[in-house]
C-alpha cells in the first residue's frame, strides 16, 4: 500500500474484486450446469419454506415481519413446512410451481401495463413503451405456461448471463475505485 492509498479504498477494491469473481463463477456454473442449478434452486426454496414455517410456528416473527399468533399463522406455518418438504421430495413439481408463479406474475403485469397504456394515466410519450412492455409480459407469461420446463431453463440461463455480466462490471468498478484512490 502506497502513501496515497487509503485502507478504505483497498477494502472496497478487494470486496468488489471478490464479489465480481464469485458472481462470475456462479454465473458460469449456472450456464454450464443449468439443470443442477434448477435443482439447487428448488432445494434452497424448500429450505427457505421450512425455516419460514418453523419461525411461524415457534415465534410468529419471520424475516417477513411480525405476525400475531393466530390459528391462521399456525396453519400458514404448517403449510410452509409441507411445501418445503414437497420441494425436497418432488423438486420438478416445485420448479413447475415457481415457473407458473412467474408466468402468472408476468401475465398480470402485462395486462396491467396494457390497461395503463390504454388509459390516460401515463404520459403520451411513455404510452408506446408501456404498451410494448405489456405485450412482452403477456407473451412471456404465455410461453412459460405453454412450456414451463423450458421456461425454467431460460430463467436459469438468463440469470447466469446477468451474473456473469454483473461480475465483470464489479471487477471493472473495483479497478476504477483503485485507480481513483491512487490518483487522489
Amino acid at each position: 500500500m502506497t502513501e496515497t492509498e487509503s485502507p478504505i479504498g483497498v477494502d472496497i477494491f478487494k470486496s468488489l474484486l471478490l464479489k465480481g469473481i464469485l458472481m462470475i463463477i456462479l454465473g458460469v456454473i449456472m450456464m454450464i450446469f443449468t439443470f443442477g442449478s434448477i435443482l439447487a434452486i428448488d432445494y434452497l426454496f424448500g429450505i427457505v419454506l421450512i425455516i419460514l414455517g418453523i419461525q411461524l410456528l415457534t415465534s410468529g416473527s419471520t424475516f417477513l415481519g411480525e405476525y400475531k399468533r393466530t390459528w391462521w399463522v399456525i396453519l400458514l406455518g404448517i403449510l410452509a413446512i409441507i411445501f418445503g418438504i414437497v420441494a425436497f421430495v418432488f423438486p420438478t413439481m416445485m420448479t413447475l410451481y415457481i415457473v407458473f408463479m412467474i408466468a402468472i406474475t408476468s401475465l398480470i403485469s402485462g395486462f396491467t401495463d396494457l390497461a395503463l397504456a390504454i388509459s390516460d394515466k401515463c404520459g403520451v410519450a411513455n404510452r408506446a413503451l408501456v404498451a410494448i412492455s405489456g405485450v412482452l409480459g403477456i407473451i412471456l407469461g404465455i410461453l412459460f405456461i405453454i412450456s414451463p420446463l423450458v421456461g425454467a431453463y431460460v430463467i436459469v440461463q438468463v440469470t447466469g448471463i446477468f451474473l456473469l455480466a454483473f461480475g465483470i462490471l464489479a471487477i471493472a468498478e473495483g479497478f476504477m475505485v483503485k485507480k481513483a484512490v491512487q490518483t487522489a
